[in-house]
């Protein structure tokens, strides 16, 4: 039966919340593929730490059941033409093609920064992509000792400098590298503008994080597209999302959508990955789920609690465990695992089950468990 839309300041219980949030994010028959999983998203962050997969491919395959991170990286790249663009949207992120007008807001905001490059410097650039693009950040290097950690060198700087700007784009890549180009090559000139005013980019930004969150305080809105609290809080009355209050939290935001619909069906388990959109932003995890989400992996070995590359395990609507998880050969290895205390009598098997969907996903033949392993729940995925 379909729930009435509720009226503004509708209550809403942490569990209806928790059930809301989580099939707004994951619903429980997935995506028909990448294309639509980016479009519902808006957003899907990258990075380079590559243990397991990269971060954007296990975003979308845990959205996208039965497919591999090899299908992921097939449709964002070998195409007739690309899905998405690379920009710092929540982080760096994977934000589809149709949204280039509505980071006019970003891309003006960069050209006023102290970093900017200055004009010989863009010319540079711009002159050796136009003539020999669309080109690696090796190639355009030319020589320049590659900064180490987290220090850029000042041709990595100036280009992801163009990029935010959007002077120039990535919307492929070769193997892991990003490949840039002029966008006037590579973004459909239907959406190649600047028009939307700064206000009018942040309201349509702050609905689709909306739809993409289903119910989410100002303070998780404005961490979905990293812009201060004070500027989501003036621009949400006018957005399409609802007000409504939610136990323990107070004042928050709905999607009209996410609020109908309800009982929803289960959806199967799933290891999300440390940057899955889900559980990008600590505070929300914690008040959703009452679970500490921890991302370890530039800490000392010795001090991590959890592990390097740790997944929570999402099952019916909760956080009931995590893994930390390599790839050694054709194996699925799961270094550390733990389960919450409240997992319930058939966490084990769920873990099990999910160990094995994960190991499908990442292109693993099998699961295999650390020697100091002996948790019941590993040795079923085993």
């Amino acid at each position: 039966m379909t729930a009435q839309r509720p009226a503004p300041e509708a209550e809403l219980s942490l569990a209806q919340a928790r059930d809301i949030a989580v099939a707004a994010s994951l619903p429980a028959d997935g995506f028909p593929d990448v294309a639509a999983a980016l479009a519902h998203l808006h957003a899907v962050q990258l990075d380079s730490i590559s243990t397991l997969a990269r971060a954007h491919q296990l975003t979308l395959t845990a959205r996208l059941p039965g497919t591999t991170t090899r299908d992921v990286d097939s449709a964002l790249n070998n195409g007739p033409a690309p899905l998405a663009f690379d920009y710092p949207a929540h982080a760096l992120a994977l934000v589809p093609l149709a949204d280039w007008p509505l980071w006019a807001f970003r891309r003006r905001a960069t050209r006023r920064r102290p970093q900017y490059p200055d004009q010989p410097t863009r010319a540079l650039l711009l002159d050796r992509i136009e003539r020999d693009g669309p080109l690696p950040l090796r190639q355009l290097r030319d020589g320049e000792q590659t900064a180490k950690g987290w220090n850029w060198g000042p041709t990595k700087t100036a280009v992801e400098f163009l990029v935010w700007s959007g002077e120039l784009a990535s919307t492929r890549r070769a193997g892991a590298q990003r490949l840039f180009d002029l966008p006037e090559r590579c973004i459909p000139a239907a959406v190649l503008n600047d028009q939307p005013s700064d206000d009018e980019c942040l309201t349509m930004l702050l609905g689709h994080a909306g739809g993409a969150l289903g119910v989410a305080t100002t303070d998780d809105l404005a961490d979905y597209l990293r812009i201060p609290t004070s500027v989501a809080a003036r621009i949400l009355p006018d957005t399409r999302l609802l007000p409504v209050r939610v136990e323990g939290w107070g004042s928050a935001w709905a999607d009209a959508k996410a609020l109908t619909g309800l009982p929803r069906p289960k959806r199967e388990p799933v290891f999300l990955g440390p940057f899955d959109n889900l559980i990008w932003y600590r505070p929300r995890v914690q008040r959703l789920f009452g679970f500490t989400q921890i991302f370890e992996a530039y800490k000392p070995p010795a001090t991590r609690t959890y592990g390097y590359y740790v997944c929570p395990l999402l099952a019916d609507s909760r956080l009931i465990g995590r893994a930390d998880f390599t790839r050694r050969g054709d194996a699925l290895t799961v270094q550390r695992a733990s389960l919450e205390l409240d997992a319930g009598p058939e966490a084990a098997t769920l873990f099990a089950q999910s160990c094995r969907t994960l190991a499908a996903a990442t292109g693993q033949t099998r699961v295999e468990c650390a020697d100091h392993i002996t948790d019941t729940a590993v040795d079923q995925a085993g």
